[in-house]
């Protein structure tokens, strides 16, 4: 487990399962997951034993349960995918489903302990990520967690009726150290400059 400010980012397992069927298919995350449409609790129940089984090193990916650190509630799900090696490059993509656990910093705190992982444990150099124009949530914890914006492209997502633009950011590790130098963990709070 690891564990930032507010959240703890553990393995899924089975309990996950009604959790994530609670929210999955709510069209206000939905729709900023590039998926809009739902999904059966059978194809759900398939992506948690898959996801529950990946390993970053084989499989190129990672999947974590975000839970609460006070209540040991679970609230979202954070993703490292598309690991690239020999280049250390890796996607990330954090998910709060629970609406009433929203604009509480668990998005920011998360996408912190998932660059430290990223970074301190895959050994990885750069972490992007792409959110749609219009997630302005998603694109506000990016930057607070240190994502400079890198490229745009253009009118590739279908939502709500209208195209709109797929954003692109990164950060780099060196840039992530500068906040939390020497292993430095999350929990014990980013030395910002």
């Amino acid at each position: 487990m690891y564990e930032g400010e507010l959240v703890r980012l553990r393995a899924l397992d089975n309990t996950d399962l009604e959790n994530i069927l609670q929210f999955y298919n709510d069209w206000n995350l939905r729709r900023w997951l590039g998926v809009p449409l739902p999904e059966s609790s059978s194809t759900i129940r398939e992506w948690l034993e898959r996801g529950s089984r990946l390993r970053p090193w084989k499989d190129g990916s990672l999947v974590l349960a975000i839970e609460d650190r006070d209540t040991n509630e679970f609230v979202g799900i954070s993703r490292i995918y598309d690991i690239k090696r020999p280049h250390d490059r890796a996607s990330i993509g954090i998910a709060i489903y629970d609406p009433n656990q929203k604009l509480r910093g668990f998005g920011t705190d998360a996408t912190l302990v998932t660059l430290w992982i990223g970074f301190n444990i895959l050994g990885l150099n750069s972490i992007y990520l792409d959110t749609m124009e219009g997630n302005d949530r998603a694109i506000a914890v990016a930057e607070k967690a240190g994502f400079r914006r890198i490229g745009v492209f253009r009118e590739t997502e279908f939502v709500d009726g209208e195209y709109r633009d797929l954003l692109y950011m990164d950060i780099l590790k060196e840039e992530f150290m500068s906040w939390f130098p020497n292993g430095r963990k999350v929990s014990e709070g980013a030395i910002k400059k």
